[in-house]
């Protein structure tokens, strides 16, 4: 991978790096976030950790993929990756990821990526540094719900990671999960959990909200666009719903997965003419993305029961209740439990066209509902599912192993 070469403090002020000293008082311990997938604007690399480790006090550097950039850096220095041409071109990049973070010299370095374990080991060697992996989903039931690779490569590709996991997890000081049903993956290693809410910091949006004058209902879908997301339950939900609501706009906010997937969500709008029933965004700041979920009547994440999503917190609709909207989502027993309790929308099989077009019609035939069960879902996700309690005891963990290492 070609990456730009920005390491040193006064080769970024030259390049155009952004680096914002924050609250870290010069001298401060040095975290250093590398990531090769994902996009400096990560909702929990960037926003989540990278953000509130540095307003702790911490100086951050992030390492990862360029893309629509945070008007604000928190504090934080940014380190661009270029785009990867191919998936191999990307896994033979983590020797330039890894030049950028050992020229970064930091006191901590956090792992985003499963690629970017063995590049961790080294790390670990050559610097004696602590070296934390942050757990973002189920690594091996994620490879299995792979649509790129073939179906016969699946298994013995997830089989291949665990094999990973295993020669270089023992020179990983920590893990912190974003899920703690994926600890049972871990048993025996240091870990701590560490939950995707959203901060309260950003429902404030919801106060300042003006409402534009609309008269079409809306949808509203925020994150990776694919089949096994429930791109395409989401466009016949639309076709269901048009004969009663000729007008119905479907917005999907973020980035298609796989270009197969694309040509196959082409043809159906085509043969449905859906073109004027959607609005497609692609990736967008996190502030715009919740903007639109601020437009929308009903937010929307269908997820089929992929393993790797049926015991996982489910980030978007945490995000949707904060922004006070009512939801309509998978029907997993951990997603149905935070529903029912927060009387926050419905929770339906995914698979179910009928079921799913059903919920969403009665909540667009009701604004007195849809405005009671906005309410009481955001009152839920600031009172039980904010993200301030988890940066505090993600900043336990980096403090703790910072005084432990050696020759401190």
């Amino acid at each position: 991978m070609s990456c730009q070469d920005r390491a040193d403090e006064d080769d970024a002020a030259q390049s155009g790096d952004r680096y914002v000293t924050g609250n870290a008082a010069h001298g401060s311990p040095h975290i250093v976030a590398l990531s090769s997938v994902h996009v400096a604007s990560d909702r929990r690399i960037y926003h989540a950790q990278a953000c509130s480790l540095a307003r702790a006090g911490f100086r951050v550097t992030l390492i990862a993929r360029q893309d629509v950039s945070p008007a604000e850096t928190c504090g934080v220095r940014i380190i661009h990756l270029d785009p990867p041409r191919t998936r191999l071109h990307r896994l033979l990049g983590s020797t330039g990821v890894m030049r950028l973070a050992l020229r970064a010299r930091g006191d901590l370095y956090v792992l985003h990526d499963p690629e970017l374990l063995p590049v961790g080991m080294l790390i670990k060697c050559i610097t004696r540094r602590p070296v934390i992996f942050d757990v973002h989903e189920d690594g091996r039931a994620a490879i299995r719900g792979r649509t790129w690779l073939p179906a016969w490569l699946r298994r013995p590709a997830s089989w291949v990671y665990h094999l990973l996991e295993r020669l270089t997890l023992p020179w990983i000081d920590a893990l912190i999960l974003a899920d703690a049903a994926y600890a049972r993956h871990y048993q025996g290693k240091r870990t701590l959990t560490v939950l995707n809410y959203p901060a309260a910091s950003n429902a404030a949006l919801f106060d300042t909200y003006q409402p534009a004058p609309r008269s079409r209902p809306a949808l509203v879908y925020v994150g990776a666009i694919t089949c096994l997301r429930g791109l395409m339950e989401m466009l016949e939900l639309v076709v269901r719903l048009r004969p009663a609501h000729p007008d119905i706009l479907l917005r999907l906010i973020g980035p298609v997965g796989e270009e197969h997937e694309r040509r196959r969500a082409q043809r159906y709008i085509q043969q449905h003419d859906l073109g004027p029933n959607l609005q497609w965004t692609g990736r967008v700041p996190h502030t715009e993305a919740h903007h639109w979920v601020l437009e929308s009547d009903v937010a929307l994440a269908l997820l089929h029961p992929d393993p790797n999503y049926v015991n996982s917190l489910p980030t978007k609709m945490f995000e949707y209740m904060m922004m006070g909207r009512p939801v309509v989502v998978s029907d997993f027993p951990l997603w149905r439990a935070i529903v029912d309790q927060a009387a926050c929308g419905y929770t339906v099989d995914p698979l179910d066209a009928a079921a799913v077009a059903e919920a969403v019609d009665r909540l667009l035939g009701d604004p007195a509902l849809r405005q009671r069960m906005g309410a009481t879902g955001r009152q839920a996700v600031l009172a039980e599912y904010s993200w301030e309690r988890e940066a505090e005891r993600l900043e336990a963990l980096c403090r703790e192993l910072l005084t432990a290492r050696p020759g401190r």
